[in-house]
């Protein structure tokens, strides 16, 4: 089975030209290098997520030159082109440094495991983003609310915040959030808030 799982790799990327398939194997060296630094055993799945990107996307910085020659062509708003790109990183992970890998996805399972929270819907307009500790997302719904919306983690849908927020802002989306509790230092008291979870550009 291991055997055929290789080869099953390795004709994925036999149509890459060996320039792009060297690259890939920096990003892979740097990726595995950055993640297992990192205590996964101490992160919800996505935050594993998240910092898969984030090592991801540090890895590609440190080559800037080689990824324009390469892949000069991705387009980042373009979700399956990039999770494609990434699973070409990751699958050249798995015969790097697959023990941290199966760690990872250890941590996923066991997240996956968990009661599912309720989650709202809202669609409306993204009005506004802002804060300095942590971030807050100002939503008009369709009958005209204003909604203050907590960023706290990784979501599905937020590498257009981080990458392009001014872009970001009037775009009409449909927005998942999850009911959270926050403790007030100031007002010492406990408050209500909605944290996004997922975010579908409209």
């Amino acid at each position: 089975m291991k055997a055929v799982f290789s080869f099953i790799l390795l004709a994925g990327f036999a149509s890459l030209p060996l320039a792009a398939q060297d690259l890939l194997d920096k990003l892979a060296d740097e990726s595995c290098d950055c993640i297992s630094k990192q205590d996964v055993n101490n992160m919800s799945k996505e935050q594993i997520q998240m910092q898969l990107s984030l090592c991801m996307m540090e890895a590609v910085g440190k080559y800037p030159e080689e990824f324009q020659k390469e892949f000069g062509n991705l387009n980042p708003a373009d979700q399956a082109a990039m999770n494609k790109f990434a699973e070409q990183i990751g699958m050249k992970m798995a015969f790097k440094c697959p023990a941290v890998l199966m760690k990872v996805a250890d941590v996923q399972t066991q997240a996956q495991a968990a009661p599912a929270a309720t989650l709202q819907v809202l669609t409306g307009t993204i009005k506004a983003i802002a804060g300095e500790e942590f971030a807050t997302v100002t939503l008009t719904d369709e009958q005209g609310r204003a909604h203050k919306l907590l960023w706290l983690r990784y979501f599905k849908g937020s590498e257009r915040f981080v990458s392009e927020p001014s872009k970001v802002i009037g775009s009409k989306v449909r927005v998942k959030v999850e009911s959270v509790e926050y403790y007030s230092p100031k007002a010492k008291d406990y408050y209500g808030r909605k944290e996004i979870r997922e975010v579908e550009f409209l």
